[in-house]
C-alpha cells in the first residue's frame, strides 16, 4: 500500500493544479466539519469540569399556574429544603451582586458570588491556595472574608502567593483574602470572587428569589428519586405558607442542562448537519473531478489490464491518489480549525457557553482523520467503479474517450446529488436569513439609536449621587434626555412579581398575575423614547415622603382592567401589605428579547426606591459614544473611587441580544454559498469535460450549417437535464430537513413558499452560467479545426 501511495503522490504531483483544486476543496469540507465538532466537543460532548459531573444537579422553583417554569428560589425555601431533604449530599446556594473593589490600584467594577460556605466543596472544587469558608462565617455581620477566582487573582495581585491573609475592599467593607481558586471553567465566567452568603432568616422573605441552587446528589439517589421528594417538600412549604407559595413547586435540571441549554445544543447539532451536508458536497465534486481524470486516462488503464495487470492493483491506485488527496486535505483543515477555534473562543463566550472551553483535541484530531479517510474512500468509489466497468478491448481501439451516455452516468449522478444538497443548505440559509430579517423589522416598542448605558453601583447617598449624575448629564451639550433603570433592555437582568389588584378588576382580589419589574424615573421612558399613553410618569415627588406609585405597561393594564383607564386604581406588588397607585400607562415594549413579546410589566419609581446599581440612560443627539469620557468625568468628579461599567450603546445590546441568530445566519449562510459554489464547478468541469469530448461533432454541425445558438441550446438542454433532477430531490429532501430549523425560525414557516421559490430561481441561474460559459466557448469552435481533432 505505501508504493501505492507514494505512486499516487507522484501522479498527482505531475498535474499541480487539478490537485490544488481537489485539496482546497476538501479542506473547505473537512475543515468547515472540524470546526464544527470542536465546539460540538467542548459544548456538548465533553463532561463539565468538576469531579463526577453527573450527579451535580440545579434546583429551581416554578410556578406553573402563572406559566413560570424556572426561577431563582428564595432563601426560606432553600433553608427549608436543606433541612428537609435526604437526597443531597450537598445542597448549595449563591446570589450573584456586583462590587466595588477600590483596594490596592485603580478602582474596579467586579461580580461577586456570595454562597453557601458548602457551595465550592459541592461542586468538588479543591483550592490553588488557602481554605474554603468556615460555617460560622456563613452568618450575617461574620462573612467579612472573600475566595478570589484564578483570574482576579493573577489580574489585581500578578499571581502573588503572600495575597492570602490580604485584606481588599469590596463596597467600601474590608474583606480578607482566604483562598484562591484554580482555573476552572465556569468559575471565572460566573464572577471574579466568592463571600459566605451571611442570610439574616429574619430579614429574607419567601416572596424574594434571588438564589441559584445547586445540589450534588447522594450516593444511590436517582434525579427522579431527588424530583419526588423535592415535590412533596414543596408541597409541605405551600401548605405552611400560603400566601408567599401558592402554586410555587420545584424542577430540578442536571447541571449541563442548565448551563448547555436545549436550544443550543439543538442550533449546534442542525450546523453539524449543515457541515455533513458541504462535505458531502465536496467529497462529489473531488470525485467528479477523479472521475474525469479515470475516463482521461482509460486508455492507459486498458493497457495496464491487457498487460497482466490485477483489477485489485488498478483499485488501490485509484484509492490511493484519493486518500492521498484527503490526507492533504486534513492536514489543511487542521490548520483551518485551529484558527477557527481561536476565533470562536474570542467571540464566543457572548453567545455560547462553554466557549472558553474550545480546542482542537485529541477527539478533535481524531475525528479529523476519521473524516479525512472516509471522505478519501467515498471520493474514490466512482473511479473505481469505472474502472471496475472498463472494456478493455473498446478501450483499446479508442483513440481518445467517447463521451457515450453509458460513460456519463456517474458523473450525472454525483452532479445532481451536488445539486440537491446544495439546494438543501440554500433554502436553509434562505429560512434563516428571512428569520433574522423578520427579527430585525419587528417594532420594539422603543427606539435602541443614539443611546449609550452606563452602569454605577454608589454606596451610601445612592439617591443623591444619582440626582445630581442625573442633573448634570442632562447639562450636557447634545444630551437630548437622560433616565435611569435597574435593568436595561435586551439583557439578562429579569425580575417578577405577582401583582394583585385591589378593588374591582377582571382578575379576583385572591388571585394574581406574575408581572416584570423594573426601577426607573421619568426619564427612562423619554430616553428610549417609550410613549406615555396614559396619565404622568415619574416626578421628584415620588419618593418616600409621598404615597407608593407605580407605572403599568398596556398589556397589564388589559390584563387586571381590560378598557377601563387604570389611572388611579390600586395594586398590590408582592402580596405585601403596601398597595400603590397606578399613575400612568406606557406603551408595551420588548424587554428581555426582541423575539419575545411584552408581556405584563410595571415600574418601581426610582425616587422612591433604587436597586443595588443602576443603570444611566443617555440618548445623544448624534453619536452616542463621545459622550461617554464626558459622562465619565462627572462620576469621577462626584466620587474618584467609583468605577462606571457596562459601557454599551442600546444598538450594541440589540445586536448581542439577537447575536446567537446573527451567528447561526452566517454560519449556515457561509457554508450554503460554499455549497452552491462546489457545486457550479462541478456542473461545469462536467460540461467542460463534454464540450471537449464532443469537439468533432461540434465541428460537425457547424460545418453542416449549424447556428452557435443552437449549440448552445443542445449544451444548455443537457445542463437542464441535469438540473431538473437536483431540483427536484433538493425540494424533496429540504421539507424534510428544514423541519429541524422550525424552533430557530422567527415568525417563519419552515416551508415558506417565496423562500423556496427564490432558492430554486438562484440556484437554477447559477447552475445555467456554469453550463452557459462552456456552451459558448463551444460555440465559437472554428469547423476546420475541430474536424481536424483526433
Amino acid at each position: 500500500m505505501l508504493d501505492d501511495l507514494r505512486h499516487a503522490a507522484r501522479s498527482l504531483g505531475k498535474s499541480p493544479g487539478f490537485t490544488a483544486v481537489a485539496v482546497l476543496t476538501l479542506a473547505l469540507g473537512i475543515g468547515a466539519s472540524t470546526a464544527i465538532f470542536g465546539v460540538i466537543n467542548a459544548v456538548v460532548l465533553r463532561p463539565l469540569s468538576f469531579p463526577e459531573p453527573e450527579h451535580l444537579v440545579q434546583v429551581v422553583e416554578t410556578n406553573l399556574p402563572r406559566d413560570v417554569s424556572s426561577f431563582s428560589v428564595s432563601v426560606p425555601n432553600y433553608m427549608d429544603w436543606r433541612e428537609r431533604s435526604r437526597s443531597w449530599k450537598a445542597l448549595a446556594a449563591r446570589r450573584t451582586r456586583s462590587a466595588n473593589l477600590t483596594s490596592d490600584g485603580t478602582p474596579e467594577h467586579v461580580l461577586i458570588q456570595y454562597v453557601t460556605a458548602n457551595y465550592l466543596p459541592a461542586l468538588g472544587v479543591r483550592l490553588a491556595l488557602g481554605r474554603t469558608f468556615e460555617a460560622e462565617e456563613d452568618q450575617a455581620g461574620r462573612n467579612r472574608v472573600v475566595i478570589l477566582t484564578d483570574g482576579l487573582w493573577k489580574r489585581r495581585f500578578g499571581s502573588d502567593v503572600g495575597a492570602i491573609g490580604r485584606s481588599i475592599v469590596l463596597n467600601d467593607t474590608p474583606h480578607t483574602i482566604v483562598g484562591i481558586t484554580p482555573p476552572v471553567p465556569g468559575l471565572e465566567e460566573a464572577g471574579d470572587g466568592f463571600v459566605p452568603l451571611g442570610a439574616d432568616l429574619a430579614r429574607e422573605e419567601r416572596d424574594d428569589h434571588e438564589l441559584d441552587v445547586f445540589g450534588r446528589l447522594a450516593t444511590g439517589v436517582t434525579l427522579e428519586q431527588a424530583g419526588a421528594e423535592m415535590t412533596a417538600i414543596a408541597r409541605q412549604i405551600e401548605e405552611e405558607n400560603p400566601e408567599s407559595n401558592e402554586g410555587w413547586g420545584v424542577s430540578l435540571l442536571p447541571l449541563f442542562t442548565a448551563i448547555v441549554g436545549e436550544n443550543v445544543r439543538k442550533a449546534l447539532l442542525v450546523l453539524l448537519g449543515a457541515v455533513s451536508l458541504l462535505l458531502l458536497i465536496a467529497c462529489a465534486n473531488v470525485s467528479n473531478l477523479l472521475l474525469l481524470r479515470a475516463t482521461t486516462r482509460s486508455r492507459e488503464i486498458a493497457i495496464r489490464v491487457a498487460l497482466g495487470s490485477g483489477i485489485g492493483r488498478l483499485v488501490r491506485q485509484l484509492l490511493a491518489e484519493s486518500i492521498v488527496l484527503s490526507s492533504a486535505g486534513g492536514l489543511v483543515a487542521v490548520a483551518l480549525a485551529f484558527w477557527t477555534v481561536d476565533v470562536v473562543r474570542s467571540i464566543g463566550p457572548a453567545y455560547l457557553p462553554r466557549a472558553a472551553e474550545i480546542d482542537v483535541d485529541a477527539r478533535v484530531l481524531a475525528f479529523t482523520s476519521l473524516v479525512a479517510m472516509v471522505t478519501g474512500v467515498l471520493a474514490g468509489l466512482a473511479p473505481v467503479l469505472q474502472a471496475l466497468k472498463t472494456d478493455v478491448q473498446s478501450a483499446l481501439r479508442e483513440k481518445s474517450p467517447t463521451a457515450g451516455p453509458g460513460r456519463w452516468s456517474a458523473r450525472n449522478g454525483l452532479v445532481v446529488g451536488q445539486m440537491a444538497l446544495s439546494l438543501v443548505l440554500l433554502i436553509g440559509a434562505g429560512l434563516l436569513i428571512r428569520s433574522l430579517h423578520r427579527l430585525s423589522r419587528v417594532d420594539l416598542g422603543l427606539r435602541a439609536e443614539n443611546v449609550v448605558t452606563l452602569r454605577v453601583a454608589p454606596g451610601g447617598g445612592a439617591h443623591a449621587f444619582y440626582r445630581q449624575l442625573r442633573e448634570r448629564a442632562e447639562a450636557l451639550p447634545g444630551v437630548e434626555a437622560v433616565g435611569l433603570t435597574s435593568g436595561v433592555p435586551f439583557t439578562r437582568f429579569n425580575t417578577s412579581l405577582n401583582v394583585f389588584p385591589v378593588g374591582p378588576a377582571k382578575v379576583p382580589p385572591t388571585q394574581s398575575i406574575q408581572a416584570d419589574w423594573r426601577i426607573v424615573d421619568g426619564g427612562f421612558f423619554r430616553a428610549m423614547q417609550i410613549p406615555l399613553l396614559r396619565g404622568r410618569l415619574f416626578q421628584q415627588t415620588d419618593d418616600r415622603e409621598g404615597p407608593g406609585v407605580v407605572i403599568v405597561n398596556e398589556t397589564l393594564a388589559r390584563m387586571l382592567w381590560g378598557e377601563e383607564d387604570p389611572v388611579g386604581k390600586l395594586v398590590n406588588p408582592g402580596g405585601g401589605t403596601d398597595y400603590s397607585t397606578v399613575i400612568g400607562v406606557v406603551r408595551d415594549f420588548r424587554y428581555r428579547s426582541p423575539n419575545q413579546p411584552a408581556g405584563p410589566a410595571f415600574f418601581f419609581s426610582a425616587h422612591r426606591d433604587l436597586w443595588g446599581h443602576m443603570t444611566l440612560v443617555v440618548r445623544a443627539a448624534g453619536p452616542p459614544e463621545r459622550l461617554v469620557p464626558e459622562v465619565r468625568a462627572l462620576v469621577k468628579a462626584l466620587d474618584p473611587n467609583l468605577p462606571v461599567f457596562h459601557v454599551a450603546t442600546m444598538e450594541g445590546l440589540l445586536r448581542e441580544s439577537v447575536g446567537q441568530q446573527r451567528a447561526q445566519t452566517g454560519l449556515f449562510g457561509a457554508f450554503a454559498a460554499l455549497a452552491v459554489l462546489l457545486a457550479a464547478v462541478g456542473v461545469y468541469s462536467v460540461m467542460a469535460f463534454t464540450v471537449a469530448q464532443r469537439t468533432r461533432e461540434i465541428g460537425v454541425r457547424m460545418a453542416l450549417g449549424g447556428r452557435s445558438i443552437d449549440i448552445v441550446r443542445l449544451l444548455g438542454s443537457y445542463g437542464s437535464r441535469l438540473a431538473l433532477p437536483g431540483v427536484v430531490i433538493g425540494l424533496a429532501a429540504a421539507a424534510g430537513f428544514t423541519r429541524v430549523l422550525e424552533g430557530l425560525l422567527f415568525e417563519v414557516s419552515p416551508w415558506d413558499p417565496w423562500t423556496y421559490a427564490l432558492v430554486v430561481f438562484l440556484l437554477a441561474s447559477m447552475m445555467l452560467l456554469a453550463c452557459y460559459l462552456p456552451a459558448r466557448k463551444a460555440a465559437r469552435v472554428d469547423p476546420m479545426v475541430a474536424l481536424r481533432e483526433e
